[in-house]
């Protein structure tokens, strides 16, 4: 499909400087036919003051109750400003008929030049040109290069239909509930991980983006005043999801961000806790792991209540959330060893266990706690994710023993059948979430 015209989202747009530098990015675009183009003017937001009609959205900032840091501060004037400017391109758009756009900010830097055909001939209503993309490894192809997008950050370069801005415009009311453009957008084309952001703005729309950006921002990636870095789920690399990594030299780096160093390194008896009754404790897991995973299931939101007939959990599979690849691999390198260690296994298949990994979600509203009961393994794992929660933990009631590790990324080992019966103590305020393993010898 082409694109009518490019606007240019700029502070200074009436800066001869400014100008100068973005006729050469764009010059340096390549487009393969003549397109043309606009410096828009931003709303500089610094000031603090509103145009008429705009209305910061009051909510935003959750306090201490929320893994995200970008989440626990109110929106900045800059962040509102960028807002503004945006719905001021989208009505430029409908008030020039423009039938498809490009819309760029001024601090965009370009990756591959647009030489062929930019948009394949698919369903879409907003297509990034640039974008962060929080779980690429589940997303859908759509064509060649090109995938349907899921919760992506970045607002630098994307291009939307007439249609499309009317929709953003005139279907939402986000000038009286203003946030940072790329978590709208993100709203808009897919479920928000929060609650109110999704319930404020439903998804109504279609978004496609290619695998490898053609645009960037030249800002660095610490810097942006419109990207929630805590957010994000990191990548190793730019083209490879974190879950995905397998290959040898991609799993040290994985191990180095993700795993207890220590631990990794075999020093078990320095590093695990007998608590007593076959029951130890040890750092797995780092707490950027375990912050990312949590943002990853709940943004694709396909948790369960009706796997396990007489003991149902809230959860969902690892493989569902494209995390048992790697999660495997952490059991057999670095848990098998330990439980082999542990309880002085012998013979085959201790090192090549089948395991049940799922992520589990306790809330006080839907299911507090998890009755009494005996897992159908021959050792269990549970780690703990996060700590926004009050009560909890796993009870053993035969050895009156309580598992609530104080630091995240905490694994607990126990004994799964006869001996070990155990169950879930309700939380009393806020969510936990934990990871689960039940691992079998065949």
């Amino acid at each position: 499909m082409k694109i009518d015209k490019i606007y240019i989202i700029s502070l200074d747009a009436d800066k001869y400087e400014a100008q100068s530098k973005i006729v050469e990015k764009i010059d340096a675009l390549n487009m393969p036919y003549p397109i043309a183009w606009e410096i828009v003017q931003g709303f500089d937001g610094r000031s603090g003051d509103l145009l008429p009609g705009y209305v910061v959205y009051d909510k935003w900032n959750l306090g201490e109750n929320t893994w995200n840091d970008w989440w626990k501060r109110d929106t900045t004037p800059g962040e509102t400003g960028c807002a503004i400017s945006h719905t001021l391109v989208w009505q430029k758009i409908i008030d020039d008929n423009i039938n498809v756009a490009l819309i760029l900010e001024d601090d965009f830097t370009i990756v591959k030049t647009l030489d062929n055909p930019i948009i394949p001939d698919v369903e879409w209503d907003i297509a990034f040109l640039g974008r962060h993309a929080l779980m690429p490894g589940n997303e859908s192809l759509v064509a060649h290069n090109w995938v349907e997008a899921l919760s992506s950050y970045n607002a630098h370069a994307y291009v939307i239909k007439r249609n499309t801005a009317d929709v953003l415009l005139n279907q939402y009311n986000f000038k009286e509930n203003l946030i940072t453009p790329d978590e709208f957008l993100t709203a808009a084309f897919t479920k928000h991980r929060r609650d109110d952001i999704a319930e404020l703005f439903p998804p109504k729309l279609k978004a496609i983006a290619p695998t490898i950006n053609f645009i960037e921002q030249n800002r660095p990636h610490t810097e942006s005043n419109t990207e929630p870095l805590g957010a994000n789920i990191n990548l190793m690399k730019d083209d490879q999801p974190y879950f995905e990594i397998l290959d040898d030299s991609d799993w040290e780096l994985w191990k180095s961000k993700y795993l207890n160093h220590t631990l990794s390194k075999g020093e078990y008896d320095l590093m695990i806790d007998d608590i007593g009754n076959n029951i130890y404790e040890f750092p797995l897991f780092t707490e950027k792991f375990c912050k990312e995973a949590v943002a990853l299931a709940e943004t694709l939101d396909k948790w369960t209540q009706d796997r396990h007939e007489f003991y149902p959990t809230n959860d969902v599979l690892l493989p569902e959330l494209n995390l048992d690849q790697i999660y495997s691999r952490v059991l057999r390198e670095v848990v098998y060893p330990i439980c082999i260690h542990l309880w002085k296994l012998e013979g085959d298949g201790w090192s090549t266990m089948f395991s049940e990994n799922f992520m589990a979600r306790y809330t006080t509203d839907r299911q507090s706690h998890l009755s009494l009961h005996h897992d159908f393994s021959h050792v269990t794992m549970v780690i703990k994710l996060n700590d926004e929660f009050e009560g909890g933990g796993t009870w053993f009631p035969k050895y009156k023993t309580l598992s609530n590790p104080k630091t995240i990324g905490t694994a607990t080992l126990h004994p799964g059948l006869i001996t070990h019966l155990h169950g879930a103590r309700p939380i009393t305020a806020g969510k936990r979430y934990i990871c689960v393993s039940f691992m079998r010898k065949e």
